[in-house]
């Protein structure tokens, strides 16, 4: 069962909306639910990691680096990219900063 708040799945949710565009999932289709704003994400998380302990863990990383995320007043531009990045890693999305897709415009 995942064990993450209903203020935590919000925050989750606001950053899949806020991000949206720069996600890709990095799960081969069908191998498991993809992370939007919009599903169960318990659902995902669970087919994800179906051992109990692997979803113990993520769980666990989500919700600490949420906790890190909602202080980002006092980390750099580049620690709260990287929470960010880790964040949707966990849920098993590729984030591709803005940055990366402007050199690749300009390369």
């Amino acid at each position: 069962m995942v064990d993450l708040s209903i203020s935590q799945v919000y925050y989750l949710r606001r950053l899949l909306r806020q991000y949206e565009p720069m996600l890709k999932p990095v799960i081969a289709e069908g191998a498991a639910q993809v992370a939007t704003a919009e599903v169960d994400l318990g659902a995902v998380l669970e087919s994800l990691y179906p051992e109990a302990e692997e979803l113990a863990t993520a769980t666990e990383q989500l919700s600490r680096l949420i906790l890190l995320h909602q202080k980002k007043e006092l980390l750099s531009a580049e620690q709260c990219e990287a929470i960010v990045g880790q964040i949707f890693w966990i849920l098993g999305l590729k984030y591709l900063s803005p940055e990366v897709g402007q050199q690749s415009v300009t390369a």
